[in-house]
Parts: structure tokens; C-alpha cells; sequence
């Protein structure tokens, strides 16, 4: 009996989590059946399913109304690809009619919706994992290696920046009551996730500021911030620096560096598409630096098969790929899904921690944000959106 899915959202998200299915099939992995898809654009998602028809021998049917599909369509679970304000309500509806549910990050667009979703699926005891497919990259997963192992010693320091230029409006991404924050919140909470997985450590305290230097792209307005700065404290002495702008003309800066008590980690490049670049390990009288291939051969010799399968099942690395599988198996076998509900819950709080705390210009702590205990930021996207 194959697991019947249904992706909701066809936009380039949507089409990414459908060419992981196909990744699989062409894999040998063949038990998941998209059996529908359901986008406004009924073309969109006419075209999202042309390769995994052929592939999988059944041609998923085509909606445009999510309610009707989830009444009408025998289905295991959803897979939940759309803009940030409605993925709370169409998670719970798709909850309530007993469906496990994997949604696209963030889990919400608030702590408080995020709340609601994790109430629900515990009500109806249903799988919720969150599509968080950056520590799943070959990349993050050497990068964890590394640090689990011990190469850089005991990890101290974070240093992220990326600033850039960019002249574009990026549609609903730019509305507060749509997106609930910039890319910091889109793509921020990959980096959130990564700094808690990598550092092997949970956050305390943070301390940011956020502001809009350009309020108008290509003639429309902005109401989301385009720069922010943040420095978030760890259990164990370790700290995390962030500073992203998309208002920094002509000079681009992409980097993350993780230092710890012997060496050091440097990535570059764009969080979308950044490479591993070198790790460095400090001796008493030399610095050793592994690049290039030795990285890899270097990673793959601390690496046991077992955790190599479970990261990479059939050989697929595509991340969209393997946070289905990961999904899948949550669903099929009763067990946790790597990045649950209260999982990418503690990235979002980081992210909002920042946000909360330029509003109030001091320090939060993580705990107030993870109990709703400030939300003086989010609270008229609550009021506007009736998040209770």
C-alpha cells in the first residue's frame, strides 16, 4: 500500500518538494504516490505534475480548493508549500481531517499560530515535521561531522554576514501581514536551525535591531525590514553573530564562520547555495588546512555507514528528497521526524527574539518568546490575522 500525499502549493517551493518524490522514484524508492495537488493557478499544478505522472504511473488530480481535495481525495498526508500567512489555517484544517502534515518553514507566521498548529496535531495525534531541508544538505552534514567529532574543538563562535544589493520587490515576501517578517524570518530560521544544530547548543538570550533603509522597491511599498543585526547568546559560552542586509550596495560579503576551542569552519557564499571551503585546526607552531577534496575524504572517514544511510537513504542527497523520505518514515514507522513541530518552534523563536527585541531595545530571553510572554511585534499580525 503506498502513501498517499498531496502537495499544497505548486510555486517553486512546491515543484522542488515534487522533484524530491521524483529523485526517489529514480532512486528505487517508490512508496509515496502524489495522488493530488492543489494550487489557485489550476495550469501551475497541471504542469508541477507532468515528470512524477509518468514516474510513478498515476496522474495526481488537480485542485484549486484544499477543502474540497482533503473531503474528497484518499489521503495519508499533505505537504504544505504556501506563503507564510496561511499555512496555520490550512494546517489545522488538514489536522482536523485527520491528516499527518509536513509544511514548508517557518512553522508559522507567529509564535502563537505556530502554537495552534502544535496543539492540533497533538490533539489528533498526527505527524507534524517542518520542511527544513538546509542541515540535510551534503554540505551541513559534513559541517556537523566536523564538530560532533571534535575537529575544531569545543565550538566557541558563529560569525554569519551577508550583505547585498538587491533593487527588486519580492511580492508578498514584503508584507509584514504575509510573510511576519523579511528574509530574515524566510530564510533566517535555516540559519537559526543550523547554528542550533551545528553548535549542539540551545539559545538563551538574544539581543537585535532591525530596520528599512529602502521602503520602496520597483515603485511598491515595503513593510518588512531590510537589515538587521543580531547577537544571540548559547548555553556553554558560545554566541552566535548575525548581520544580513539586502541594503548594501556595491560590495557583497556572503560568509559563516564557526570557531571553536582548536580551529575553525569557513563557508561562503550565499546560505541558498554556499560552499564548504576550508577547515583550519590550530597546532602549537602551525595552522592545518583541510580544502578541497581532503575536506570530503576527511568527513567521509569519520562518517559510520548507519548514519550515512539514515542522512542519505538510497543515495539520494536532493535535501527536498530526503525531508520527505525523513516524513514518510515519521508516518509509516511512529517514530519523531528529524525537525518536528517544536523543533523548527525553537528556530522561530530566535528569529522572533530578534524582532522582539529591537521593538523593545533590550535583551529577550528565549523562554518569554517560546511562551508568548512578549509579543509586542507580533501582536497586530495576531490581531489582523485573528490568531487566537
Amino acid at each position: 500500500m503506498k502513501f498517499k500525499l498531496a502537495v499544497i502549493g505548486c510555486g517553486g517551493v512546491g515543484i522542488r518538494h515534487i522533484e524530491g518524490i521524483a529523485q526517489l522514484y529514480r532512486a528505487g524508492f517508490e512508496d509515496i504516490e502524489i495522488a493530488a495537488v492543489c494550487d489557485l493557478d489550476r495550469v501551475k499544478a497541471e504542469q508541477a505534475i507532468a515528470k512524477i505522472a509518468v514516474l510513478q504511473g498515476t496522474t495526481p488530480r488537480v485542485y484549486t480548493d484544499y477543502k474540497r481535495m482533503i473531503k474528497e481525495v484518499d489521503l495519508d498526508a499533505v505537504d504544505i508549500c504556501l506563503p507564510h500567512h496561511l499555512h496555520h489555517t490550512v494546517a489545522i484544517d488538514c489536522l482536523e481531517e485527520g491528516l499527518n502534515v509536513l509544511i514548508e518553514k517557518p512553522l508559522a507566521i507567529t509564535m502563537r499560530a505556530a502554537r495552534r498548529i502544535m496543539e492540533t496535531a497533538e490533539k489528533y495525534n498526527k505527524v507534524l515535521a517542518v520542511a527544513e531541508n538546509y542541515r540535510r544538505r551534503i554540505e551541513d552534514r559534513a559541517v556537523k561531522v566536523a564538530v560532533d567529532k571534535g575537529l575544531i574543538g569545543e565550538p566557541r563562535l558563529v560569525i554569519w554576514t551577508i550583505t547585498h544589493w538587491n533593487p527588486y520587490h519580492a511580492g508578498w515576501r514584503e508584507d509584514k501581514f504575509k510573510a511576519g517578517g523579511s528574509w530574515i524570518l524566510d530564510g533566517g530560521v535555516h540559519m537559526a536551525d543550523l547554528d542550533r544544530y551545528h553548535l549542539g547548543k540551545e539559545p538563551i538570550e538574544v539581543y537585535g535591531k532591525v530596520t528599512l533603509y529602502e521602503p520602496i522597491k520597483s515603485g511598491l511599498k515595503v513593510t518588512v525590514d531590510d537589515t538587521s543585526l543580531a547577537l544571540i547568546v548559547y548555553e556553554g559560552n558560545a554566541y552566535s553573530h548575525w548581520f544580513w542586509s539586502r541594503a548594501t550596495p556595491a560590495y557583497t560579503i556572503e560568509t559563516r564562520m564557526i570557531y571553536g576551542s582548536k580551529g575553525a569552519i569557513a563557508i561562503e557564499g550565499p546560505p541558498w547555495a554556499y560552499r564548504l571551503k576550508s577547515i583550519r585546526i590550530q597546532h602549537k607552531d602551525y595552522v592545518e588546512e583541510l580544502s578541497g577534496r581532503y575536506i570530503g575524504d576527511r568527513l567521509r572517514s569519520l562518517m559510520d555507514k548507519e548514519l550515512e544511510e539514515r542522512w542519505f537513504p538510497y543515495g539520494v542527497t536532493y535535501s527536498f528528497a530526503t525531508e520527505i523520505y525523513d516524513f514518510y518514515y515519521a508516518c509509516t514507522h511512529g517514530v519523531k521526524p528529524e525537525v518536528d513541530g517544536w523543533e523548527a518552534y525553537r528556530d522561530m523563536a530566535v528569529i522572533f527574539a530578534i524582532y522582539e527585541s529591537s521593538v523593545l531595545g533590550e535583551p529577550v530571553k528565549i523562554e518569554d518568546i517560546e511562551k508568548l510572554k512578549i509579543e509586542e511585534y507580533q501582536s497586530e499580525i495576531n490581531e489582523k490575522l485573528g490568531i487566537e
